[in-house]
């Protein structure tokens, strides 16, 4: 990458101070600079990742004559015929045969003699451990080499392991033949595309068409398939598993934070910020869910790309890709961040249209699996219209914009149209606070609301209605029909709706009014992003006073300061 100096405030500048900061570089040589030890965040997280340290690669030394004929009696105990039955009969989980086996080939190695596995039958007393390593606890081959080295006194070099896995069938995201449907072509116009103010964006353009490049994003549309496919047959419960309601995750809010402090020129915090953000990488590629495989390949390069950051995205998908091969080898988050990258060195006019499309494909595959939960297609889905209207609204605002300098005159609803799906995002993620609410409580009229607020098509007394709402839920929690802790979740979900509601049709009082109470609220990153949203409003608004003041509550919040010990921490380690 590019490290000349630029001036002040140039992406070029920002990133070179975020990679100082945070201690990360992104060349091309050695894959190893790339994983990091993972540490703590500042935000308490159960999810522990598996630590990924170096090993120390071995070297194979060809026994003398001598050796080898001294060990060979040891070295090369042939199996009976019920001993080779046994160990072929016993499956992955099955300890009996094979233990007493690997008994009896530790009980014939002289000491410190190294077990080679040279033929298939040596491998079958392992199988049952190398499945356990390989595919149970999804570890990575160098690790698995130095246990099976440390534990088991086994060694064997990477090509060896690999050609023995692809034997036993032993793959990881293995997908299984389905029939080809309307589905598989990335092409087609599988996904609903009406938007909601009427502009449609066709599913089949030229994108997937050019000739410069479209191998590459087949690859990665492909890609998406394949993972989702995989993680499925893996375990079918993943079908009904709750991805999405009451999800929690810092990641995609971090690096929100960190884009919004590096414009307000705030780099030395957004830096730091960065930092802890690209550490959750770590953990949410660690055991890849729909969530966090969405979240990694669709929403934080969209975040990037509509921040203005392509400096960033392009080492963000640079660290992505090395960081999955290196951990799981051929994966589609590698082929897939593969893909961004060579737009973003080739073509970066087209990333917004390519995130667009694999937001589609991985809806339509989503909704395409029998027995998969609603919230889950729904979410999937929220999250491609999302991507549409990031592409509809930047045209619609230039045009918006040519017709107010023309001396167009309008409403204030009318006047506020052009940023209407801002930060859609970042309301998607929110409604997982809904959708757990809904497992608990079934409510119409909160999800009449909830649907205008996403789109943020507000009807005439959505305030009236959201505040009574909110009143009803305060008399639930006192009267103890609610749980109070759930109801603080809900505050805060209706505070923010309330708080988009006045924003949107310019109550500027009442919006401040909301936003401050919202604050209250809040807390660690999501106090900093109310808080950077609110001194803008205020500043734009003739309020300068109370949006410095606001800005020197959130230099000085609690948080920020856990952020750069935790960082400073690290620096030093």
């Amino acid at each position: 990458m590019d490290r000349s100096v630029s001036p002040e405030g140039d992406p070029l500048a920002i990133l070179a101070a975020a990679e100082n900061l945070t201690g990360m570089v992104f060349d091309d040589g050695d894959d190893e600079v790339f994983i990091k030890e993972e540490s703590s965040s500042p935000v308490a997280d159960d999810d522990r990742p598996f630590m990924i340290r170096r090993l120390q690669p071995f070297k194979f030394k060809p026994p003398t004559p001598t050796q080898k004929s001294s060990a060979a009696p040891a070295g090369k105990v042939k199996a009976t015929a019920g001993q080779q039955q046994a160990a072929r009969a016993g499956r992955h989980g099955g300890k009996g045969p094979a233990a007493s086996k690997i008994a009896h080939l530790r009980g014939s190695q002289s000491a410190g003699q190294p077990i080679i596995p040279r033929k298939i039958e040596d491998w079958e007393p392992w199988k049952s451990i190398l499945h356990e390593l390989y595919i149970t606890q999804n570890r990575i081959l160098r690790e698995i080499i130095g246990i099976m080295e440390t534990k088991y006194n086994v060694r064997a070099t990477p090509k060896m392991y690999k050609n023995q896995f692809a034997r036993w069938g032993f793959f990881k995201y293995t997908v299984k033949k389905r029939p080809r449907t309307k589905v598989e072509s990335p092409t087609d116009q599988s996904s609903d595309d009406s938007l909601d103010d009427g502009t449609l964006i066709l599913s089949r353009d030229s994108l997937m068409h050019d000739s410069d490049g479209s191998r590459g994003m087949q690859v990665g549309l492909a890609a998406v398939r394949r993972f989702i496919h995989g993680h499925i047959d893996q375990d079918s419960a993943n079908l009904r598993a709750e991805e999405v309601a009451g999800y929690v995750d810092p990641c995609y809010r971090y690096f929100k934070v960190a884009m919004d402090l590096f414009d307000l020129k705030e780099n030395m915090d957004g830096g730091r910020i960065l930092r802890l953000a690209f550490l959750q990488i770590e953990r949410k590629i660690s055991k890849p869910t729909m969530k966090s495989f969405s979240d990694l390949c669709f929403l934080v390069p969209h975040l990037l790309l509509e921040s203005g950051r392509k400096d960033i995205l392009a080492a963000y998908l640079r660290y992505l890709a090395r960081l999955a091969s290196v951990k799981f080898g051929k994966h589609p988050v590698a082929e897939l961040a593969a893909s961004f990258a060579s737009l973003v060195d080739d073509r970066p006019e087209d990333i917004m249209r390519y995130i667009m499309r694999l937001s589609q494909i991985n809806a339509d595959t989503i909704a395409s699996l029998p027995g998969m939960l609603d919230r889950n297609r729904q979410w999937a889905r929220n999250q491609y219209l999302a991507c549409q209207r990031t592409i509809s609204n930047s045209s619609a605002s230039s045009t918006a914009e040519a017709s107010w300098g023309s001396g167009g005159s309008g409403s204030g609803r009318e006047m506020g149209s052009g940023r209407q799906h801002e930060h859609h995002m970042l309301r998607v993620e929110a409604q997982s606070v809904y959708w757990a609410q809904m497992l608990v409580v079934q409510d119409p009229v909160g999800n009449q609301m909830a649907e205008e607020w996403l789109r943020r098509r507000f009807g005439k007394d959505f305030g009236v209605r959201c505040e009574a709402h909110l009143a009803r839920l305060k008399q639930s929690v006192a009267s103890g029909q609610f749980p109070a802790m759930f109801a603080c979740m809900m505050e805060c979900l209706y505070v923010g709706w309330l708080f988009d509601y006045y924003e949107t049709v310019q109550d500027w009082d009442r919006a401040f009014e909301w936003g401050r109470r919202g604050l209250e609220l809040s807390t660690d990153e999501q106090y900093a992003l109310w808080s950077i949203h609110l001194e803008g409003l205020m500043r734009r608004h003739g309020r300068a006073e109370e949006a410095d003041e606001l800005q020197r509550r959130r230099r000085a919040h609690a948080w920020l300061e856990k952020v750069r010990l935790e960082v400073d921490r690290l620096t030093l380690g």
